[in-house]
């Protein structure tokens, strides 16, 4: 006797609502701000569920806790890790200054003055700026650098002081953060050609075409 085909059964319908990246958002952007405000020990998971208008379980499903919360926010902040490739060092290290110039711009200059504040107050801020922003930009730099290498325009990466690549982010730092100074098309330039290429060419075999 000839088995009758079977049907297959529908697709199950996936579980619950769809995450919203919007939501998702307000929240990472809630919980730099109370950061900012009250500091990393004080904010709580509750306060900042209650900032961004969500209950916990809406915070727990996508984090674990607070530091991962706090480490995606910085993450969206500092967007992605690989650098715009222009073709050029120069025009490489000037996507990196206007990278640089772009996460310190209008009310993302508090935040950072005021998470900045709190760094030497709690360790696990620190430890998580140090993962997610300054192992980030240095590594923006390396890869900078070795696209550099292989172009010819560099013997090596490791031809330049590792040093060079904190000089950048420190100026434009300190111009937004106390001298007030412009961080403009002037100053990118400034800095590119004044001080970021002329450092890179210290290091250099004095006999490279």
């Amino acid at each position: 006797m000839t088995a009758l085909p079977t049907t297959p059964a529908p697709a199950s319908a996936p579980r619950g609502r769809p995450r919203d990246p919007a939501r998702a958002a307000r929240i990472l952007e809630a919980a730099v701000a109370l950061i900012a405000e009250v500091g990393y020990d004080r904010a709580t998971v509750e306060a900042i569920a209650e900032r961004a208008g969500v209950g916990k379980p809406t915070i727990y499903r996508r984090w674990s806790g607070k530091a991962e919360i706090v480490a995606a926010a910085i993450r969206a902040r500092k967007g992605s890790a690989t650098p715009a490739d222009t073709g050029t060092l120069r025009g490489d290290l000037r996507a990196l200054v206007d990278h640089l110039r772009a996460t310190l711009r209008g009310e993302d200059v508090q935040l950072a003055a005021g998470l900045t504040r709190l760094l030497r107050s709690s360790e696990e801020l620190a430890g998580l700026f140090r993962e997610h922003v300054v192992a980030v930009e240095r590594e923006r730099w390396r890869i900078v650098l070795d696209r550099a290498a292989a172009r010819g325009e560099l013997p090596a990466r490791d031809a330049v002081s590792p040093l060079v690549a904190d000089i950048g982010p420190a100026l434009v730092f300190s111009r937004v953060m106390f001298s007030g100074d412009p961080i403009d098309d002037a100053f990118a330039d400034d800095l590119v050609d004044g001080v970021l290429l002329p450092a890179i060419a210290a290091r250099l075999p004095a006999d490279r075409d």
